[in-house]
């Protein structure tokens, strides 16, 4: 049986997305598949409409709900695979994402990379949805990287443009990461003991007005990061802190060098794991996390929201 098929459809209007998702979406009901579509408000309607009595038989998910960070995203498919684990699935994604930060950007097209090595081995067929007119110049361009198959009316293609998960997430991580504001404070890690850690934390992210739960997430996560260094890292050991726009930037830096899984911390491990649920735990409790390593040392930033 086929397994992953992985397309975009980049669309310039609404006809482009009837003559195009209506057949794909029918093809898949038609053989018994498992069908999702994950969307925008507005086009999800028009295909509820289109689709007519069929659209029963469509489960329907808005994007700005379903594409919150890239690790929570990967899980809500993983869910939906696991609940149909005996059909063939077939999806319409249009992530509804049109622009961001620079760091925003390619930590998405990172995740449009993983999606093709992260669901390898899975049955199914997802069809990628990209609006042409609005979707900034950056995204595009991680589109065309990152799906094999470029679609145009009904029919695919190979995409010449693709690269793979390898190359795509060297390419992301090529530029090292700005250099902390003057401003930032920072905090030496000298032992195992973190209550210091997670004080410090807590009163500066009180003090920029950070809520309680997403306090103790932000105090989870470092916590993790933290105690990875300990274990596998080398000293010196740090943690730094600052505000940035929005969010509060948390970055532990440690001396040691290590060779990162291809997509680290992206995929939910195996329930029956005893081990592998700390960088996933840390991204799910982010808005956003980078990571660089190399012979200079490791860093680990995380991107919390004060609001």
């Amino acid at each position: 049986m086929t397994r992953l098929i992985h397309q975009v459809l980049m669309y310039d209007n609404e006809k482009d997305i009837l003559d195009t998702v209506v057949p794909f979406l029918q093809e898949g009901l038609s053989a018994g598949e498992a069908v999702l579509t994950v969307g925008t408000a507005p086009n999800l309607s028009c295909l509820r409409q289109a689709l007519g009595a069929d659209s029963d038989a469509v489960e329907f998910a808005d994007s700005a709900s379903w594409y919150v960070q890239p690790t929570r995203t990967i899980a809500n498919y993983s869910s939906f695979i696991a609940e149909n684990a005996t059909a063939r699935v077939r999806v319409v994604a249009e992530p509804g994402w049109e622009t961001g930060t620079p760091a925003q950007i390619a930590e998405w097209t990172r995740y449009e990379s993983i999606i093709n090595e992260a669901f390898a081995d899975i049955s199914a067929s997802v069809l990628c949805l990209y609006d042409r007119r609005t979707t900034h110049r950056g995204l595009l361009d991680g589109a065309l990287r990152t799906h094999p198959q470029i679609v145009e009316g009904t029919c695919p293609r190979c995409n010449d443009a693709y690269l793979d998960p390898a190359s795509v997430g060297a390419h992301v991580d090529r530029d090292p990461l700005p250099p902390p504001p003057p401003g930032a404070v920072r905090l030496p890690i000298d032992d195992d003991d973190l209550s210091t850690l997670r004080s410090f934390l807590a009163g500066h992210a009180r003090h920029h007005g950070m809520s309680r739960p997403r306090v103790n997430d932000l105090l989870v996560a470092t916590t993790e990061v933290a105690t990875n260094a300990i274990r596998h890292g080398r000293h010196p050991i740090g943690c730094q802190l600052w505000r940035e726009d929005d969010d509060l930037i948390v970055e532990v830096t440690d001396a040691g060098h290590w060779q990162p899984d291809p997509v680290p911390g992206f995929v939910p491990p195996d329930p029956a794991s005893l081990s592998g649920f700390g960088l996933w735990g840390v991204r799910m409790l982010c808005a956003l996390v980078q990571l660089r390593t190399g012979p200079a040392g490791t860093i680990v930033r995380l991107h919390a929201p004060c609001r």
